[in-house]
């Protein structure tokens, strides 16, 4: 059974457990694909977790000019901040506990995760994210090299909108249990930032896995099983 909702102005579907727990985790899906709730419900269901499992939408571009400022950091930041309210909604309609959630996003989602733990935004128990985004200078040289976008310059304004969502930089604060499954073909602007990350965090584990790109279309039931068992 999959039950939808908004919370917080972002849409989601949930999935209550199969024995009845009231823990709740938290899913932001990527930019591309799986890129809506329903279809990271799907590549990562998380079935094996006794806990509600909430799919959120990752918030709507931003309309402005520059595509950092007004889209990637804007979207982020509008994601972190409509947690609280995700969770407040979970406890109220499913009797979800008041402990800490887990975390889980992929990609931009995973950025949305691993910045909601580091701020603290709301208390979190595990985090656990497939080729997370780290760094929005990477998000920019990744975007570049697959062709998404031709070029970008980069402003005063741009550095101090990125700087808050770094997470490399604030990986001492990231003191929970951390997972990061990444892909064998991993965009090559992600990977040095992903390694150093699980280098710095305090209680990390990297996951490599074989014949997994960026997007999630491969290898699901790898990385279904790696989430679910570090949630577990």
């Amino acid at each position: 059974m999959m039950i939808t909702g908004e919370a917080s102005g972002v849409r989601f579907v949930a999935t209550p457990p199969a024995r009845g727990g009231r823990r709740l985790v938290v899913v932001w899906h990527l930019m591309g694909e799986p890129g809506t709730p329903e279809a990271m419900a799907e590549a990562l269901p998380l079935a094996g977790v006794d806990a509600w499992r909430l799919h959120a939408a990752l918030p709507a571009w931003g309309q402005g000019p520059d595509q950092v400022v007004d889209g990637y950091a804007a979207m982020v930041e509008s994601a972190v901040a409509a947690t609280p309210g995700l969770v407040r909604a979970a406890r109220q309609r499913w009797g979800c506990d008041d402990g800490p959630v887990d975390l889980v996003g992929g990609s931009a989602g995973g950025h949305v995760a691993l910045t909601t733990a580091a701020r603290g935004v709301v208390p979190v128990r595990r985090v656990a994210v497939v080729n997370p985004a780290v760094r929005v200078e990477a998000v920019v040289r990744a975007s570049i090299d697959v062709g998404a976008i031709e070029s970008y310059t980069w402003t005063d304004a741009a550095r101090a909108a990125v700087e808050p969502l770094d997470v490399l930089a604030r990986a001492d604060e990231l003191d929970v249990p951390l997972l990061v499954v990444r892909g064998e073909q991993e965009y090559p602007a992600f990977r040095p930032v992903q390694a150093a990350l699980c280098a710095a965090a305090p209680h990390a584990r990297l996951v490599d896995v074989p014949g997994l790109a960026h997007m999630l279309v491969t290898a699901r039931d790898v990385v279904d099983a790696e989430v679910t068992a570090w949630l577990a």
